[in-house]
């Protein structure tokens, strides 16, 4: 019987000592739990579509491009047969708003047609389902904490950061977190300084800016500011870089630069820059200034420089008041302010980081063209006040690190120099990573950021410097020795160019007699 009693005893203590350690485990996991992080996407990351029917509003289908610019066949040949441009401007900007037309919006910025976006806040069952994660999968973030939101990019910011508050709303109450780490990419950038200024910092544990479109895009501002150029230089280290340094790229590198040899691109860029005088007027006013001008979203692209010049050639008659004051009080109480308003993260006890690409230029259509960029924004912009060379050059043998903080801030490639930067310890920069391309390893070093108990630096992790390259979809630490030039195509001598064809004439020969 006292054995018996023993043995109940000890069985007993047994299972309340297994018990107690369960709930301490449990205890650690729900303590080492991560933050819900809200990814916050940029500009076109969902589709517009007609709100009755669930079609497409944009992108156009071929043919409703074809139907658009088939009436500018006969004037375009006119023109260049007689070298006067002139006429073309009124029946490109016909082209341009039937483009446009399904995705319109009137003078006060709201859709003509009732076209939404075909994002909606996710429901709880989604969240907790992981169906919002697996989206995310496409991103480059495989985590289950990971909540995707997009938005109607044509809205005014404060219109989208209300949207974006009821979806952190709705993540904090499936989760029961009580704060989450926001990424923004690109003009959902635009979105979380918006966010911060309106919905303050309660519901937010850490910020992430991602190739940023939060202190304007040149290759927006400067062209609606009418700062619009074509450059041959400019078109072909572009296309280069975009291109890549594969077989067959290759053979259209070198194919480019025949073109450019023989005065092609030349001769057809010339057309287009008179062609541009010519028609810029008629453009802006009845093409650019009843589409994009009437979208509140789009002027957020637009930096502080070129702001006020965009407006005076672009809204005219062409928007209300009621829009204006919509656009001037983004451009100068959020964006005005971004400084301020990123401070507010760290002085609440959240983490920040800025995260700029570069490894191209940007699109060949403005002024600023040569600079260094992600093949979208340039990198300027995207790191906050980033010093950098132009993409045929470095910052030069004798140059000095502008702010000696006691850190080296100058890339292994001497091209940037981050001390210039509004947070030159909180700013990373990737290359040869384009501004989309989402991989394993950029969401690896997110969560570095993230998952530091306090305010991380480019000094505290040596696998996260503050240069870092894409390697293979890795991200290392940039060196002198695994320095890429990406600009080397372009610098190199026609017998390199031509030792480059045969050399990739010889591969493919090869390649095909293996085949067989």
């Amino acid at each position: 019987m006292k054995k018996s009693f023993k043995k109940s005893v000890c069985i007993v203590l047994s299972v309340l000592m297994m018990l107690s350690a369960l709930s301490s485990v449990a205890f650690a996991a729900d303590e080492e739990k991560l933050t819900p992080v809200v990814f916050v996407d940029g500009i076109m990351s969902s589709d517009i579509v007609y709100a009755e029917t669930g079609e497409n509003a944009f992108v156009p289908s071929t043919d409703d491009i074809v139907n658009a610019v088939k009436d500018l066949i006969v004037p375009l040949g006119k023109s260049i047969g007689n070298g006067d441009y002139s006429e073309l401007g009124e029946p490109l900007s016909e082209a341009l708003v039937k483009i446009f037309d399904g995705i319109a919006c009137d003078e006060n910025g709201k859709p003509v047609y009732n076209t939404v976006s075909n994002y909606s806040i996710p429901t709880e069952e989604e969240i907790l389902s992981g169906k919002i994660a697996k989206e995310c999968k496409n991103l480059g973030f495989d985590a289950e904490e990971v909540v995707h939101f997009s938005y109607d990019w044509r809205l005014d910011m404060v219109t989208i950061a209300s949207l974006l508050h009821d979806c952190i709303e709705a993540v904090l109450e499936a989760t029961g977190a009580e704060k989450v780490n926001i990424v923004g990419f690109s003009m959902g950038t635009c979105v979380v300084t918006t966010y911060l200024h309106e919905h303050g910092y309660e519901y937010v544990d850490g910020v992430v800016m991602l190739s940023g479109g939060f202190n304007g895009v040149s290759t927006c501002g400067e062209p609606f500011s009418g700062q619009i150029m074509f450059d041959e230089t400019g078109l072909v280290t572009y296309l280069k870089t975009m291109l890549g340094d594969d077989v067959s790229a290759s053979m259209i590198n070198v194919l480019f630069d025949a073109l450019s040899k023989a005065g092609v691109l030349g001769n057809i860029l010339s057309i287009a820059e008179e062609m541009n005088y010519a028609i810029l007027d008629d453009v802006f006013e009845l093409g650019l200034g009843t589409t994009f001008a009437r979208m509140a979203g789009i002027w957020a692209l637009i930096g502080q420089d070129d702001y006020e010049k965009a407006k005076e050639l672009l809204i005219g008659d062409n928007v209300s008041d009621e829009f204006i004051a919509k656009i001037d009080y983004y451009h100068y109480e959020i964006q005005a302010n971004n400084e301020e308003i990123l401070d507010g993260v760290i002085e609440n006890g959240g983490n920040l980081a800025i995260i700029a690409k570069y490894g191209s230029t940007i699109p060949p259509v403005c002024e600023s063209q040569l600079n260094i960029g992600d093949s979208v924004i340039d990198t300027v912009n995207t790191s906050f006040g980033a010093t950098c060379a132009t993409a045929d050059t470095t910052l030069g043998e004798d140059y000095v690190q502008a702010v000696d903080c006691g850190h080296d801030h100058i890339s292994a490639d001497n091209m940037i120099d981050a001390s210039t930067c509004v947070y030159p310890e909180y700013t990373w920069f990737i290359k040869d990573l384009m501004h989309s391309d989402h991989t394993q390893a950029q969401w690896e070093l997110i969560s570095f950021i993230f998952e530091s108990e306090t305010q991380p630096t480019v000094c505290d992790n040596e696998n996260y410097s503050q240069f870092l390259i894409n390697v293979d979809e890795e991200i290392v630490p940039l060196t002198e020795h695994n320095n890429s030039d990406i600009y080397a195509s372009a610098q190199k001598t026609f017998f390199e160019k031509i030792y480059d064809f045969l050399r990739t004439f010889w591969e493919i020969l090869m390649s095909f007699i293996n085949v067989f």
